[in-house]
């Protein structure tokens, strides 16, 4: 297994190589990087990687400014001793989020989820996590996408979401059957990654075709989308997406 440790601190670099290296006797360190600057300017070379494993706050910055800058090839798993940042921890492809000072129990742990995201879903589900920010998806014919929830890896079917919507500048998919999940997708790569069946009605959500019970046409042309899931949800409509999206709902 291929690693890289961005870690400032030398002691923690230390202990946390010897602690993989226990536990995952084939663990390749192939670099260990101490700041924003030193790993984007690593990442620029393309280097093989299976697992990042990287503090958050470093001398220069954090390294959510790495992946924002070269975006990541392989899961993230956050390691810091502030637990402020898991939400964006998870929007930057994190695959675990580690609280210092961490224990065998919690490397073993994430490992684990590690093994089990390769065994079942044998390395591609790992490149379609990271594929739409690289821009290299050209097939939209995708039946599921990969959520984490808590400590679970769920493939959620595409024609099992009805809404995909943002919230405090997090994104979230919702089912058929009211079931919600934090993605680490923007709403755009959604609108790509869902297909024809799907419809970005305004700036904050996408609807599923099969979602929509009826719609209200109100004051001065205003649609309002009616969902049947679990609980009725009104959506609006923009003025600027009126008529593309009868024209989508026709076809």
């Amino acid at each position: 297994m291929r690693t890289i440790i961005i870690e400032d601190e030398d002691l923690t670099a230390e202990d946390l190589c010897s602690t993989l290296k226990r536990l995952e006797p084939n663990t390749q360190l192939c670099a260990r990087l101490t700041s924003v600057r030193e790993a984007i300017t690593y990442f620029k070379t393309d280097p093989p990687v299976d697992l990042i494993f990287s503090d958050i706050q470093l001398g220069d910055g954090e390294s959510f400014d790495i992946f924002k800058t070269i975006p990541p090839k392989a899961p993230i798993v956050f390691c810091t001793a502030y637990n402020q940042y898991m939400m964006e921890a998870f929007q930057h492809f994190g695959l675990d989020y580690i609280l210092k000072p961490f224990s065998d129990e919690s490397i073993h742990k994430t490992l684990e989820k590690y093994r089990l995201l390769r065994q079942a879903f044998n390395k591609t589900t790992l490149d379609m996590v990271h594929s739409v920010n690289e821009g290299k998806i050209a097939d939209r014919t995708k039946k599921s996408l990969i959520v984490i929830h808590g400590d679970k890896i769920i493939p959620v079917q595409i024609s099992d979401i009805a809404l995909c919507y943002i919230e405090f500048d997090n994104v979230f998919v919702k089912t058929h059957g009211g079931k919600e999940y934090l993605i680490n997708k923007s709403l755009e790569e959604m609108e790509y990654l869902l297909g024809d069946g799907f419809f970005r009605v305004n700036r904050q959500h996408i609807l599923n075709r099969d979602a929509i019970a009826f719609a209200n046409l109100g004051l001065s042309r205003k649609l309002a989308i009616n969902l049947h899931v679990d609980h009725p949800i009104k959506i609006s409509v923009s003025k600027e997406k009126y008529h593309a999206f009868i024209q989508w709902l026709e076809g």
